[in-house]
């Protein structure tokens, strides 16, 4: 036990909150990230949308600068809070207050230090896509992300110091959305999504001085996958398979392991020598 402890006190923690793009399936009630398995439970890849690991699952076993113990929070179906943009699902609101009672106190198997400790988000794809047909879309989305980095004040004041926001995907790429007749909806909305996150991040950082906040953008990497899709392996841009490796996509709205893949890379290039090793 002593020896868990002490490397535990010399490895980072991640923290992970969002939707199906992220989500493994962890029970926080479960198994906890170990050397073993550094996703606790269920063993890895998890229970994921991507055919195997996905972009947490990436950053904590290939991309990994030292030992990276991933509490990934995420749940399908999750968006910002379900009292702006329903959803069935526990909302990123849900997950950090799970966070705040089981992890904010820094039990002992998951003894984290703001130095060690890195929180990453990945949300917006379900609040644009059951807000992007509605009148109110603008005030929705605007709610949504004011609300986004309220929660993130609130894992500040709780000792976060380091944070990494991942804005949204090209979803209208995906096979599910490319038959809609409003795809150009989609993409205005989403493009309104991400355009604000810049700004709000500059805001977070001026009002908390001791956050280290990087803003990734992942519309380039997705781009380029899709326009390339012989190169990792696919026939084309559109077909899916649910092994996640014959095909760019797992599903016609949930990405495989080449993007996922890549995400993860996309992040540990934005954190190279901190936390990742490229």
């Amino acid at each position: 036990m002593q020896r868990l402890s002490s490397e535990k006190a010399d490895s980072k923690y991640l923290f992970v909150f969002g939707d199906s793009y992220t989500a493994t399936g962890f029970n926080s009630y479960g198994a906890k990230p170990s050397h073993e398995n550094p996703i606790g439970n269920p063993d890895l890849p998890g229970l994921t949308s991507s055919g195997g690991l996905n972009w947490p699952g990436y950053l904590a076993t290939e991309f990994n600068k030292s030992m990276i113990y991933a509490y990934v929070l995420a749940v399908g179906g999750a968006t910002v809070d379900s009292s702006i943009v329903p959803s069935f699902a526990p909302s990123v609101s849900d997950q950090v207050r799970l966070w705040t009672q089981h992890l904010g106190p820094k039990p002992a198997y998951a003894p984290w230090t703001t130095e060690h400790a890195l929180f990453a988000i990945w949300i917006g794809v379900n609040d644009i896509g059951n807000s992007y047909m509605l009148p109110t879309e603008r005030i929705l989305l605007k709610q949504d992300l004011d609300r986004l980095f309220v929660l993130l004040g609130s894992l500040y004041a709780s000792g976060a110091r380091n944070f990494v926001v991942l804005n949204v995907p090209p979803t209208q790429s995906t096979p599910r959305m490319k038959a809609l007749a409003n795809i150009t909806q989609l993409g205005s909305a989403i493009a309104l999504w991400n355009s604000q996150l810049p700004a709000l991040v500059a805001r977070f950082k001026s009002d908390n001085r001791e956050a280290n906040f990087t803003l990734v953008d992942v519309q380039p990497t997705w781009h380029a996958i899709l326009s390339d899709p012989k190169r990792y392996g696919a026939p084309d841009a559109d077909c899916a398979n649910l092994d996640g490796k014959s095909c760019l996509w797992h599903d016609d709205y949930h990405p495989g392991l080449a993007i996922h893949r890549a995400v993860a890379n996309t992040v540990a290039e934005t954190l190279r020598d901190s936390f990742f090793l490229v």
